[in-house]
């Protein structure tokens, strides 16, 4: 039998009750619900199978409540999953395939050659289409391909 967790009442049991129900997000409402649970005499092991989640996760929640109280069962930073390749290496990258004249293909290829990388294809797009604007198509001003004279060819047509 796992041993009961001690919970600093930082406001009264029915205040407690009443964030509970009026919580909207669904997170804190079910670790408002497991601060209730321990209040009511029950074990960790007993309120983890209640709610379907881990022992050690309902201590980690019993244990940011005594310290922060209500603030304490916030989602804090820190719970978000760090970036492979931070903005300032996407800049790199994009001005590095604006040198070069690089497609979205090829700038993912080059990532996952040169850096090792295992970003998604969708990952590449979203970071130089919508991140940092870079325009569709090749990334460049005129087309290489294109004859110095040809508003001229045109005109003459």
């Amino acid at each position: 039998m796992t041993r009961k967790i001690r919970i600093v009442l930082h406001m009264p049991k029915a205040a407690i009750e009443q964030l509970y129900r009026r919580e909207k997000n669904h997170k804190i409402r079910e670790r408002l619900q497991a601060i209730l649970l321990l209040l009511d005499g029950k074990t960790a092991k007993e309120i983890a199978s209640i709610l379907r989640r881990n022992e050690k996760t309902i201590r980690l929640w019993a244990k940011a409540w005594n310290a922060k109280g209500y603030d304490g069962l916030k989602p804090w930073k820190g719970q978000k999953r760090k970036p492979r390749i931070s903005e300032d290496e996407w800049k790199a990258i994009a001005k590095k395939a604006i040198d070069k004249n690089m497609t979205l293909k090829e700038v993912f290829l080059y990532i996952r050659n040169s850096r090792g990388e295992l970003i998604s294809y969708k990952t590449t797009w979203y970071w130089l289409r919508k991140k940092l604007k870079i325009p569709y198509g090749k990334p460049y001003i005129s087309s290489d391909k294109r004859p110095k004279d040809a508003e001229e060819t045109l005109k003459k047509d």
